[in-house]
């Protein structure tokens, strides 16, 4: 199933599912069989879960978790798998060395032959590894296998093994895949490897939309082998025709993807369409960028006749969307924060950042600011629960031969200290809590954190330069560097707003953060002057910015360029929009742009305002 925003694909895999427990529910009872159904985040899978009213028939879980359940059963296989996986890596780096060209830093080197040492280390502890398990970052020394591991793992065996596409099927006959645009390739291929192979004993469904691709590792479109049925969806029940129309005219020039319908609301006993509004402000890029996003907000809540469009200091209901930029990391309390896991950052850390999923950021975000707000509140039951789900001092294993009473003081102590260091009025860094975690033996930090601990946290972030003195853009070994030595300086106290943001607790969201979701009144700020996401650029996108010799490149090999991902995530933000939209973009010649984009045919040109509309 193919369809565009609002359409109400997750609503059709929920009635698919409960006509499959209708139909076979019985069936699979006695075989004990389930449904399966994965989806990328634990949100989505979260919310599907209450849908389908927790049935036991039905498995909903992310794909890593998917995969790990038919897969933690083959310990042999993962063994191998592990061993041969550190292998790769040892050869790689020792790659990565004998290529080093002479601008390449000695911390840079240095990295690398401790990165060699660890892995050797790995290839000869993990032969009195007893039992392989799934944690979220992988440490092979101590049988933990991370994400990425265990998409690799256990894809690989589902495209080699016909025995493994044999237990799938005979576990979970049917398959449905939420939000199929953003599952990785790699999982598209072995799912379909049993399809193929098990026929009519497996029933495989995706259910997504590629002009809502968020993430880079996405699949995008789902390829359709022949005898595969695509069941239309061409219905939004969610856009005003006014955000109707500009969705339908962003997707003209992406996949032609036209929606009908739009939302409607009953007026008696009529279903009457909600027209809506939906507006563009192009505005200059100067140092007033917020006090005229309140002007904005000013103007439509007297032109909608809408006082809710005023700003609030508190319970805004108005949702504002932007790229995880300056504006609202400055503003919420992060900025340094931001700075560290985006500015010449590795793409690994700019992604996991608009989530929290990077893996610097982990153990802060899933535990230890969780405690430290658990200590701080009195909530003594969460805090126990928190050591008690994360901290290997309570592991039953490392208790023997303990006095618990003394244990449990030495983490109360410990975790009094975290709560001390990461308070809102604490001059602490990152470093000093993450040190203090891994003194104390509080947490099992991902083996990447551990070394970075031991080794590199006292450097001084350094900038490499190319041939004409600019930055150095391309990915690099040295940018992960000095990203990590910044993340190391942020003060402690950013990680509670930061959290906020990402955890919808602010009037912000992050413009890949709320696919899915739906708001009355919805404002997207477009900059790409405060933004240093460099995979989004909203000026080419408009065609107020040529394309770049590496977008023209990207192009003539067949790739896809940053335009085509800002169309994607313009997309997504337009068609939050139930009630009203208002767009807000800045550039630094406003009359040039407002020319140029009433040629596009996006906005009705009556609806695209310049500064002089709010004097």
């Amino acid at each position: 199933m193919v369809a565009g925003a609002g359409s109400g694909k997750t609503t059709s895999l929920i009635k698919g599912l409960a006509a499959i427990l209708a139909i076979h529910g019985e069936r699979l009872r006695l075989r004990r069989q389930r449904v399966a159904c994965i989806t990328y985040t634990e949100i989505a899978a979260g919310e599907i879960w209450t849908d389908v009213g927790n049935n036991p028939l039905v498995h909903v879980s992310t794909i890593h978790s998917f995969l790990w359940s038919i897969a933690r059963g083959f310990q042999q296989d993962i063994a191998a798998w592990v061993a041969n996986r550190i292998d790769e890596r040892i050869g790689e780096l020792r790659h990565a060395a004998t290529n080093f060209g002479p601008r390449v830093q000695q911390k840079t080197r240095d990295k690398n032959a401790r990165d060699i040492v660890r892995y050797e280390q790995q290839c000869e502890a993990i032969t009195r590894v007893r039992t392989f398990t799934y944690g979220t970052g992988s440490d092979y020394a101590k049988g933990i296998l991370g994400h990425d591991d265990i998409i690799k793992m256990a894809s690989q065996l589902m495209i080699h093994r016909p025995l493994f596409r044999t237990l799938v099927a005979q576990q979970f006959p049917f398959v449905f895949v939420d939000e199929s645009q953003d599952t990785f390739p790699v999982i598209v291929e072995a799912l379909m490897a049993v399809q193929q192979q098990e026929q009519a004993r497996f029933c495989l469904g995706f259910f997504g939309d590629p002009m809502q691709r968020i993430y880079p590792t996405g699949i995008g479109t789902i390829p359709k082998p022949n005898g595969w049925r695509a069941i239309p969806k061409p219905e939004n029940f969610r856009s005003p025709t006014a955000v109707l129309s500009l969705a339908n005219a962003i997707r003209r020039d992406g996949d032609n993807l036209v929606q009908v319908g739009g939302r409607k609301k009953k007026e008696g006993e009529e279903a009457v369409p909600v027209v809506g509004t939906a507006r563009l402000f192009v505005l200059p890029t100067d140092a007033h960028r917020d006090e005229r996003v309140a002007q904005v907000r000013a103007w439509v809540a007297k032109a909608n006749d809408d006082e809710m469009w005023q700003p609030a200091a508190k319970n805004d209901p108005v949702k504002m969307l932007v790229i995880v930029h300056r504006m609202a990391a400055k503003r919420l309390g992060f900025g340094d924060l931001y700075g560290a896991l985006n500015d010449k950052a590795p793409d690994a850390f700019k992604n996991g950042f608009l989530d929290a999923t990077a893996w610097p950021l982990r153990s802060l975000v899933s535990f230890l600011l969780p405690l430290a707000e658990a200590v701080r509140d009195g909530r003594d039951f969460d805090a126990m629960r928190l050591l008690r789900l994360h901290s290997p001092l309570l592991v039953k294993a490392n208790l023997q031969g303990v006095n618990v009473a003394e244990r449990l003081n030495q983490l109360q102590a410990v975790s009094n200290q975290i709560s001390e260091l990461m308070g809102p009025e604490s001059q602490a860094t990152i470093r000093d809590v993450l040190m203090l975690a891994k003194k104390s033996l509080l947490v099992a930090f991902d083996p990447r954190l551990s070394a970075y601990l031991e080794d590199i946290a006292e450097n001084e972030p350094e900038t490499e330069e190319n041939e004409n003195g600019e930055a150095e853009e391309e990915e690099d070994p040295s940018n992960e560097i000095n990203s990590m030595s910044a993340f190391f300086a942020c003060p402690a106290n950013q990680l509670r707003p930061y959290q906020a943001y990402v955890n919808e607790g602010s009037p912000f969201s992050t413009q890949q953060g709320v696919k899915g979701a739906e708001f009355d009144r919805v404002l997207v700020v477009l900059d790409d002057d405060e933004g240093t996401h460099v995979q989004f650029s909203y000026e080419k996108y408009f065609g107020l910015k040529q394309p770049s010799a590496k977008d023209k490149k990207t192009l003539e090999a067949g790739g896809e360029t940053g335009i085509e991902r800002t169309r994607r995530l313009f997309y997504v933000c337009c068609t939050r929009a139930r009630q009203d939209l208002l767009v807000v973009l800045f550039v630094a010649d406003p009359a040039a742009a407002i020319a140029h984009i009433r040629g596009l045919g996006l906005f009705p040109e009556a609806n695209i305002l310049s500064q002089d509309a709010l004097s």
